[in-house]
């Protein structure tokens, strides 16, 4: 099983931050080999939206991550 490098992850974003700048780093690691090694990164949502806010997957959502590289 994927073993995340350091948690718990917790990030402020202020709100003058230049679009495309890197907020937080996450990295995990498997032991297994080969294809049962390869990790999927994805952002989801933990709580209710509230007010029409965008959530993740929304082309609004203000986040993006890489997926294989998180």
């Amino acid at each position: 099983a994927p073993i995340f490098v350091s948690t718990p992850f917790q990030a402020t974003v202020l709100e003058n931050v230049p679009l495309g700048y890197s907020v937080l780093h996450i990295q995990a690691v498997d032991a297994d080999s080969g294809e049962n090694a390869r990790l999927e990164y994805k952002l989801i949502e933990m709580a209710p939206s509230t007010g029409g806010a965008p959530v993740a997957g929304d082309p609004g959502f203000p986040f993006q991550i890489n997926n294989s590289t998180g």
